[in-house]
């Protein structure tokens, strides 16, 4: 990691039993990587995109996209004597709203289905921390867009509190789609059974199919240790990007899939899912191997081979491996588009929520950046 310059750290003692430190630059963030890796893996719900490898890839890409200065880590460290017990991985965003600099704290990156405030084994006592932390130090932000935070069972209650109880002020609502999941009950063939006669029919001849034609699959479950496969994974999404007239993602960033590979490839948290035709991809699935988890994250596939729905493919031999390997949970994250819904066993909620603090800085800029910016900004797009 470069070496960024760093302003002096904060540090509270935030009214709790953990002290607090603001961790503004990537060599500070390098020296608790060891820490920050273990929280991550020893978490009760483990999350791929509040892991360090994700944080350090995406901050190193959007932070070529910004003036210096202007994107930067503002991750909170909250330590118990000498322990690092919890971590808020946020950056700071400097923007303009309405004319106006606002000092935004928020998640790394939109392209997260799933953030975590903490992660730490205290999520109410380390909610409280931060919160007293926030108010003590609102000197230095402005407001807080903390977008898709998925519900862990309680809610949003302990948030809440926490936020009220330390005098800020906030807003919450759910995100508008949810995330389909699908309990782990079963393999493959007891799980079809939730679909209709008419689409087990299909998808069994599409295997059958694919089978006569010489298609086979593989899960990956180190990918990086796959010669090429990054540069076939990225042809692929090539052809969905002509296809649906939609950006290239894995062309759009391909340093962050790199580092993805290299520091999240050898911890166990990723997998590929390959169909292939002799030594020719066909369509991939990349994900995560979160717990006793799995999730669906990106797919493509060659539409010459469109026939076979390859997406659909790919699925029941994931089942199957999810159900061998005792995962608990195939989670098909963001989006509740119908190849979803017709397996799905209920769906994840997630939601947002904005804070803002006492000073009328704070609050202005709260009032032009949510109340009043996205009217002006639909009125300038019909005008122009």
């Amino acid at each position: 990691m470069s070496n960024s310059p760093a302003s002096a750290p904060h540090r509270q003692k935030a009214g709790t039993r953990y002290l607090v430190d603001v961790l503004r630059s990537e060599a500070e963030l390098e020296r608790i990587a060891d820490d920050w890796n273990r929280l991550s893996e020893t978490a009760e719900f483990p999350n791929a995109f509040s892991t360090y490898g994700w944080f350090c890839a995406w901050y190193r890409r959007h932070a070529q996209e910004h003036r210096p200065g202007h994107f930067l880590p503002h991750v909170l460290v909250l330590k118990e004597g000498d322990r690092i017990a919890g971590l808020s991985p946020f950056v700071q965003r400097i923007a303009s709203h309405a004319g106006l600099p606002v000092r935004r704290l928020e998640f790394v990156t939109h392209h997260a289905d799933y953030n975590d405030l903490v992660t730490g084994d205290d999520a109410a006592g380390h909610a409280q921390a931060i919160a007293a932390f926030l108010a003590q130090t609102s000197d230095t932000w402005d407001v807080l867009h903390l977008r898709d935070l998925r519900d862990l069972g309680a809610g949003v209650g302990p948030i809440e509190q926490a936020l009220a109880g330390a005098g800020l002020f906030s807003r919450i609502a759910l995100e508008k789609e949810g995330c389909p999941f699908l309990a782990m009950d079963g393999d493959a063939a007891s799980l079809m059974t939730r679909l209709s006669a008419h689409e087990r029919r299909t998808l069994r001849r599409r295997r059958e199919r694919a089978a006569d034609e010489g298609l086979r699959i593989r899960i990956l479950e180190h990918p990086e240790e796959e010669p090429g496969l990054l540069e076939r994974m990225k042809a692929l999404d090539w052809q969905k990007h002509l296809h649906k007239q939609l950006p290239t993602f894995l062309g759009n960033y391909p340093e962050v899939f790199q580092s993805l590979f290299d520091c999240l490839g050898p911890r166990g948290w990723l997998y590929v899912a390959l169909l292939e035709s002799g030594g020719k991809a066909i369509a991939f699935q990349f994900g995560f191997r979160c717990g006793n988890r799995l999730w669906d994250y990106a797919k493509a596939y060659d539409r010459a081979y469109s026939r076979f729905a390859p997406g659909t493919l790919l699925l029941p031999d994931l089942l199957n491996y999810a159900f061998q390997h005792g995962f608990k949970e195939y989670d098909f994250l963001r989006g509740e588009e119908t190849y979803k819904t017709v397996w799905n066993s209920g769906l994840h909620r997630r939601f947002r929520v904005l804070i803002w603090n006492r000073n009328y800085t704070s609050r202005m800029r709260k009032f032009f950046y949510h109340d009043i910016g996205p009217s002006i900004r639909r009125i300038l797009r019909r005008e122009s």
